[in-house]
């Protein structure tokens, strides 16, 4: 049997489609909004904390599935207390069943000075 250029051009075309199917990646991961941010360290602890000012995301060079958003937080119970700038931590990470979700895994202030930190650094809030 005799194949013919076209033919042949044809199964290499074919050929390479699946070998870039093959290692395409996979679903775009869901992305982080300020919404979302907001909407979630608003509800995580709503006796202690309340979004004033919303000033963005800051994403880490070294870490590609981390986001940092610098938020004014405020404690709506105490009137007293002054509204204080955090960073929010988020991280996308794979559940067991292969599907990403974005997490608040801290949230800290150097408020008091660069050597004392004070906030949460071992939350595990889903952002919803």
């Amino acid at each position: 049997m005799k194949i013919s250029g076209r033919h042949c051009l044809g199964v290499w075309v074919l050929l390479l489609g699946l070998l870039i199917g093959c290692t395409a990646p996979g679903a775009a991961p869901p992305a982080l909004t300020a919404q979302a941010a907001q909407q979630t360290l608003d509800s995580w602890n709503s006796n202690y904390c309340k979004v004033m000012e919303f000033y963005g995301f800051y994403r880490p060079a070294e870490a590609g599935t981390t986001q940092v958003a610098y938020v004014l937080l405020t404690n709506p119970g105490d009137k007293a207390q002054k509204p204080v700038v955090y960073a929010a931590k988020f991280q996308l990470l794979t559940q067991p069943d292969g599907a990403q979700r974005w997490y608040l895994t801290s949230l800290v202030s150097h408020a008091s000075g660069l050597t004392h930190r004070q906030g949460w650094d071992s939350l595990m809030i889903p952002v919803k």
